[in-house]
């Protein structure tokens, strides 16, 4: 046993000596440097600097130190890109041109990369051609929800705001008709391709084609009296900057990319980022969505340099494994973007759309949009629309109305306008985890806001807060939250009720800061103004209501949805699964074809995978496994078994059955590196590499006819016939590639059983392979 664990040992860690891995390298100063700011920002970038009292000679705009990253490249494999932000280089390289890096003096540490970017899309909805049927109905709807007209009637189209969007592709975006009006007036900037290193932009996903629709795309048809246009975006008159940051080929680079891209975006004079992009479930766990990844205090130093960064919320609202937002929407100063179901009237979370907080408690998502939006799409004809889904497209929707805004009001700042777009939004004062302060409106930009009228009161007694309307409502909508004292949500609930009038009241038992929004009105009662422990038979803190007629009680709510939240912060690093592989033995040289190849070898057992990162992790795994040999029917082997045994040699030519069955009782320990996320479990596509050790029993089998009887049978231990003794312990080398739950393995073994076996009798196979299932 000892020599099989000192083999493993020294296997793996000789893998693991050749891995290469993406790093950022941190570098301690930037001596030498100097720098122009007029002459490398655009003048737009320096009106900006100017506006948000934004120092352009902050010493993160100042070049690196070319002599240090000279002295970087000259170790590494490749330097994939750097960061004057973070006074860092990127680079893949071994552990040890790690090593030789940290020894750099000016290296003032070596960071890993672990987030894996992903588009924050769901799915397609099926095509819709509707050339020539576009009307003032849905796919107008996710811009009349934010008060569109309000805008159109003031003439404001974003007119003079520059936007940069991150995505994966923008494939027609030069061709389209939905952007003809942005190529005909030269409102596309500049573009960059990360990934590539050139301007070209126009291929790949078409994802971006699809959310830059979203901020600044036109439905165009013919109508009866020629051209009819109408905007499915806010900003039809914007102007623009893409940037392609996202290739599924390269996961661990897109951070690194996505980190160039707002760097570029702030040279080039952005003023505000649609980003439909963000890392999550598949590197990160849930605790680290607290605004301290390296692409959210990008979003963050992006915001004190004068940038607007919007970014979707997230499509893991369904997912019980994660449920909260992605990030950089978690970071304090990025407006995080929900999503809501299509309708002008009604208010329903849309299924995929993730939910606040931030791992850290605060408020997140910031605002909502339509979740299923009328877009773009790619087609021969270039002039092809549909719906499809994700918070990708309300993230874009808002990014509109916020270069609206910004035309409508052009003395904000960044982060000024970032809280006047929560406070333009239907909800506010009130806000939730999973509306934020509702749906943004344009007509808060557009014309002094009105006082909401008081809807309701509160009445107080014993053991309850009581809500009672002011007068009598038909179809209404309650949304009732529960705080502490220092603004954490405890629990929340939004009531539809068909009628509400003046003899019905909301019963709100327990609690401690209760808030309430009625029809627009919102109002709070702090239950424990003196912060004293209140008993509740339910749950410390959570709230209990009853909705009831004259001490009728017709309802009664309570929500989960933030009590899950806390057990999601404590999601494990060791995952369990149970697989079953189904292989057969190869023979590897050509004279050792001795036996026949079906001859199936059967393996159960569980594995634990210790993840130190969300991209690898070690483990160790326990199974038995049955492997059943099934020899031909050769003259010569009967013979040269015949001499050990004289039960063998009493059987006759004609053998029916002719194996060797093995069990196996094993341990394995191996190394896991996940190569992309995705998948039904959500273990994408990983690669396993590692060493085993099995113990082993063996029985021989021959079945056929002897002196006449033809179902006789004789069953042995070669161990009783003094070969195979060694075959009790054996080891090797194992590998599987899997895509979630299907994959395929390869086992070798070190150790040769054969030496014992006699010359002609059977060869036992050396190599395995198959298929595997893992759940």
């Amino acid at each position: 046993m000892k020599k099989i664990l000192s083999i493993a040992a020294a296997i793996i860690f000789s893998l693991q000596l050749q891995a290469q891995n993406n790093y950022w390298v941190m570098l301690t100063d930037k001596a030498g440097t100097t720098f122009d700011p007029y002459s490398y920002f655009d003048a737009k970038a320096i009106e900006r600097y100017r506006l948000n009292n934004a120092d352009l000679y902050d010493i993160s705009n100042y070049p690196l130190n070319d002599s240090y990253v000279g002295q970087i490249d000259a170790i590494v494999t490749d330097d994939f890109g750097q960061s004057r932000w973070f006074n860092a280089v990127a680079v893949t390289a071994t552990p040890d041109q790690i090593a030789a890096l940290r020894k750099l003096p000016f290296v003032k540490e070596v960071v890993m990369l672990e987030s894996n970017m992903h588009l924050a899309k769901a799915e397609d909805s099926e095509p819709i051609d509707l050339t020539g049927l576009f009307s003032e109905g849905a796919p107008a709807d996710q811009l009349i929800r934010m008060g569109r007209d309000n805008f159109r009637n003031a003439g404001i189209d974003g007119k003079g705001i520059r936007i940069a969007v991150f995505d994966g592709g923008f494939p027609q975006v030069n061709t389209h008709v939905a952007f003809k009006h942005l190529r005909d007036e030269g409102r596309i900037i500049k573009t960059w391709n990360f990934p590539n290193k050139k301007e070209n932009v126009y291929g790949w996903n078409s994802h971006g084609l699809m959310t830059l629709s979203c901020i600044a795309g036109i439905h165009r048809y013919e109508g009866t009296d020629g051209e009819v246009r109408e905007d499915i975006g806010m900003a039809t008159g914007a102007e623009f900057l893409l940037a392609r940051t996202e290739v599924n080929a390269e996961p661990f680079k897109e951070e690194v990319w996505w980190q160039m891209a707002v760097e570029w975006a702030d040279k080039n004079g952005a003023q505000i980022i649609s980003s439909s992009l963000g890392y999550g479930k598949d590197r990160y766990y849930t605790k680290d969505m607290n605004g301290q990844s390296y692409v959210a205090k990008a979003g963050n130093m992006a915001a004190r340099k004068g940038i607007l960064v919007c970014n979707s919320a997230g499509n893991e609202g369904t997912d019980n494994s994660w449920l909260t937002i992605i990030t950089p929407s978690d970071a304090d100063s990025v407006l995080c973007v929900g999503g809501i179901e299509n309708s002008l009237t009604e208010y329903e979370h849309i299924s995929f759309s993730s939910y606040g907080p931030s791992a850290d408690g605060r408020q997140k998502p910031n605002v909502v949009a339509f979740g299923h939006a009328y877009t773009a799409n790619t087609g021969a004809s270039n002039d092809k629309y549909h719906f499809v889904d994700g918070t990708s497209f309300s993230c874009p929707l808002v990014a509109g109305f916020a270069a609206c805004a910004l035309q409508a009001k052009p003395g904000l700042t960044a982060m000024q306008l970032f809280h006047e777009i929560e406070k333009s939004a239907d909800l506010y004062p009130y806000c939730d985890y999973t509306f934020g302060y509702g749906v943004p409106q344009a007509g808060y930009f557009t014309a002094p806001r009105k006082e909401a009228k008081p809807t309701f009161k509160f009445v107080k007694d014993s053991t309850c807060v009581t809500v009672v309307p002011l007068k009598d409502n038909g179809k209404c909508r309650v949304f009732i939250k529960n705080s502490t004292s220092d603004g954490g949500i405890i629990d929340y609930q939004k009531i539809e009720l068909d009628t509400f009038t003046t003899d019905m009241v909301i019963d709100v038992y327990y609690g401690e800061i209760i808030t309430v929004n009625f029809n627009g009105y919102t109002e709070s009662y702090n239950k424990n103004p003196e912060g004293l422990s209140l008993a509740n038979p339910l749950d410390d803190h959570t709230m209990h209501i009853e909705i009831g007629k004259d001490g009728d009680t017709v309802k009664y709510i309570h929500n989960s949805t933030v009590e899950h939240f806390s057990t999601r912060l404590n999601e494990s690093r060791i995952k369990k699964e149970r697989y079953f592989m189904l292989g057969v033995p190869v023979n590897i040289r050509a004279d050792e074809l001795e036996h026949r190849f079906w001859s199936p070898s059967k393996r159960i057992g569980i594995r634990n995978t210790h993840y130190f990162t969300k991209g690898y992790g070690w483990g160790f795994a326990l199974e038995y496994g049955h492997t059943s040999l099934r020899f031909g029917n050769k003259a010569n082997r009967l013979d040269s078994l015949a001499a050990m045994d004289d039960d063998v040699r009493s059987f006759d030519r004609k053998v029916t059955k002719h194996k060797l069955n093995i069990g196996e009782v094993g341990i394995e320990i191996y190394q896991r590196v996940r190569l992309r996320p995705g998948g039904i479990f959500h273990k994408g596509w990983h690669w396993d590499i590692g060493v085993y050790g099995n113990w082993s029993y063996n029985a021989y089998i021959l079945k056929g006819e002897r002196n006449g009887d033809i179902a006789a049978t004789h069953k042995q231990t070669l161990r009783s016939l003094d070969i195979l003794d060694g075959y009790r312990w054996n080891w090797g080398v194992t590998t599987r590639l899997t895509r979630d739950w299907l994959g395929i393995y390869a086992r070798y073994r070190l150790n040769d059983l054969n030496k014992d076996v006699p010359v002609g009798s059977f060869i036992l196979p050396q190599l395995e392979a198959g298929l595997q299932l893992s759940f």
